[in-house]
């Protein structure tokens, strides 16, 4: 690491973030931010060293950023085709393949976004990993503290569970700190919800808060298409809820029901649509990859109602429960399993001490998360046949039902029961 290079820079970011409106009116101390983007900056280091000192060269982090390293010097040397080449297909097929797993234009793109984008940083980093990490970090810390100001218009006065929420899964934190498009997903999901709820709360899409949504719906298509896709039933139920004023559990049922329908049988009406087929092929690519320390078995999918539906429990199985807490396939995996258990725990103090007052407001917004959440969920359960890859995807999205159910929890009820077991005692 160039150190000096490094501490520069941190400085200098430190001090332009606390000067950032968007940042600093979020309704946090400075103190408190900078502690929490010093965290995350820290998250970012850890990451690309244990990346480069346990697992080795070959790993996605460092290879994208030698990738951004030839980048550079392709900037240099040819300016032209450093502009030019992100969008130049020099596969046969051309820009065929748009929901290909390999060998496409489309597949190379997802990764080419992070590339460029870190190639630009070496024009002030020299190609040290430590220093872009820290400008991709100051980037994608935006994306937990747009979490932050949406959650904490819904959940006034809960700052320490908000703040928890958004800035602290300890998931969450790591694999959103690589330098790798986990970053940049979740990011640009944070920006598509806050825009889309800012606009139904003051009730006018303006042409700005249009621009935010389609921008990160595109950016989020290009980096993982299956997530973009899975967002528009969210977000059409969600809309609909507000603006009909309809029950928001039957629209959300009756939207679903129509898009799984769509979903299972689009290929008999428009033939070249085959969505099932698209999930297949992902799962199959993940299966031809060489066996990880953290494999697990998956039943492969065929592109039948019947197989998805048989799928579909060893998928929540797998999204939802695992990695179980005696589940050691590598050591690396327990804290991973204990968070795990602990937000699963979570799930039963909610049962249990639900706080009174839920505000029906927000509940189409809570439905959304719900069924976003859920979907892709699903998703990673059929196609992913590994514990890490597993972790690290599901990792982006567990702010938007944890952070809810942190608030939702009664803690001074918790407290009080604690206290009157310890005096009888």
């Amino acid at each position: 690491m160039n150190y000096l290079l490094f501490a520069f820079y941190l400085v200098i970011l430190c001090s332009l973030m606390l000067r950032v409106p968007f940042i600093k009116n979020a309704g946090i101390s400075s103190g408190t931010l900078l502690g929490l983007f010093l965290l995350k900056i820290f998250a970012g280091i850890a990451i690309g060293w244990i990346a480069i000192h346990i697992y080795g060269p070959g790993n996605d982090y460092w290879d994208t950023n030698d990738y951004a390293r030839e980048e550079y010097q392709l900037l240099q040397t040819n300016p032209v085709k450093y502009l030019i080449n992100i969008f130049t297909s020099d596969y046969q097929g051309g820009y065929a393949g748009i929901f290909s797993s390999g060998d496409s234009y489309w597949n190379d793109l997802k990764g080419n976004i992070v590339i460029k984008l870190v190639s630009v940083f070496n024009i002030f980093s020299r190609g040290d990993y430590y220093v872009n990490s820290l400008f991709f970090n100051f980037i994608i810390f935006f994306g937990h503290v747009i979490l932050y100001r949406l959650f904490i218009k819904m959940f006034p006065g809960r700052n320490l569970l908000v703040i928890v929420g958004c800035f602290l899964l300890p998931s969450t934190l790591y694999f959103s700190s690589g330098i790798h498009k986990d970053g940049l997903v979740f990011l640009m999901l944070a920006v598509l919800i806050y825009s889309v709820y800012q606009s139904i709360s003051k009730n006018h899409f303006n042409s700005k808060k249009v621009l935010l949504i389609i921008l990160s719906l595109a950016l989020l298509f290009l980096l993982r298409n299956f997530i973009c896709l899975a967002l528009l039933p969210a977000l059409l139920a969600w809309l609909l809820t507000v603006k009909t004023k309809w029950p928001a559990i039957p629209v959300f049922a009756i939207v679903y029901l129509l898009c799984g329908l769509l979903v299972f049988n689009i290929d008999v009406v428009v033939p070249k649509i085959k969505p099932l087929e698209i999930i297949i092929a992902k799962q199959t690519e993940y299966l031809k990859l060489e066996k990880a320390a953290t494999q697990i078995e998956l039943t492969p999918l065929q592109p039948t109602f019947k197989s998805f539906t048989s799928n579909t429990p060893q998928a929540i199985n797998h999204s939802f429960l695992r990695p179980y807490i005696w589940e050691l396939p590598v050591r690396s995996v327990l804290p991973l399993s204990v968070e795990l258990l602990s937000y699963q725990f979570l799930i039963l103090l909610l049962i249990f001490f639900r706080r009174k007052g839920f505000r029906q407001t927000h509940k189409p917004f809570l439905l959304f998360t719900l069924f976003f959440v859920i979907t892709v969920f699903l998703i990673i359960g059929y196609i992913v046949p590994n514990l890490g890859s597993l972790v690290r995807y599901r990792s982006l999205y567990l702010p938007l039902i944890i952070t809810p159910i942190f608030c939702y929890i009664d803690w001074e009820k918790i407290k009080n029961r604690f206290h009157v077991t310890n005096k009888n005692m």
